[in-house]
């Protein structure tokens, strides 16, 4: 009954994600939507905490990226949405903020402004598809070898599925949640893919041990 309960609710939780991707798609992070790149030179240190809180006032955002640029600390690189407004004079304040914070000389700090077009996320798992295709390849002719004793069809429809499932509810679960699409989403991903295909091995490695002891008893 438990296990009945628990395979509804899990398609209950596709069906509404598969319904939510439909309608809405993922949600993308800042550095995979329409952004705004902004690279500042200062020509000096700086305080990376000090500059996110100065962008945030500026831009009334609550998420941006920063990253230094140069090794000795004196370049970064802000990356907004561009769905901010006025963003044009926005940068101009930003800038002016900045000059007076750290008090650069007149000519001030040097910026670049890049606006950087929204990447389409099926580009973001497009390299691992490849090596993923052959792992996969590789552990079902095992499974079909090792477990041919309790079924090859069924051993193989019970990988097939688990893999299915559980990528099926994560991607759900990223479009329910509306949790942004970022640089760890394919990691994870891979992570459950690997801890699944290790629970089911472990799964069939167990029932073919019941089967070898039920043989043995006859």
């Amino acid at each position: 009954m438990k296990k009945k309960i628990f395979y509804i609710v899990l398609v209950c939780i596709i069906v509404a994600g598969a319904i939510v991707i439909a309608t809405m798609g993922l949600k993308a992070d800042i550095i995979y939507s329409k952004n705004v790149r902004i690279d500042v030179y200062l020509g000096k240190e700086y305080n990376r905490n000090e500059v996110e809180q100065i962008a945030k006032e500026i831009f009334e955002i609550n998420r941006t990226i920063i990253r230094q640029v140069e090794y000795f600390g004196d370049m970064f690189s802000l990356t907004i949405s561009q769905d901010v407004e006025n963003i044009d004079e926005k940068v101009d304040e930003f800038t002016a903020k900045i000059n007076e914070t750290y008090e650069l000389p007149e000519e001030g700090a040097k910026l670049t402004v890049t606006y950087q077009p929204k990447v389409r996320l099926l580009s973001i798992i497009m390299p691992y598809l490849v090596p993923i295709g052959i792992s996969v390849g590789i552990i079902l002719i095992y499974a079909i070898v090792r477990f041919r004793k309790i079924g090859i069809l069924r051993t193989l429809g019970t990988y097939i599925l688990a893999i299915l499932a559980s990528e099926a509810v994560y991607l759900s679960i990223l479009a329910i949640f509306r949790i942004p699409v970022n640089r760890l989403v394919t990691p994870i991903g891979l992570a459950i893919y690997v801890i699944v295909i290790t629970i089911v091995t472990a799964n069939r490695e167990r029932r073919l041990e019941s089967e070898k002891i039920a043989e043995e008893q006859k």
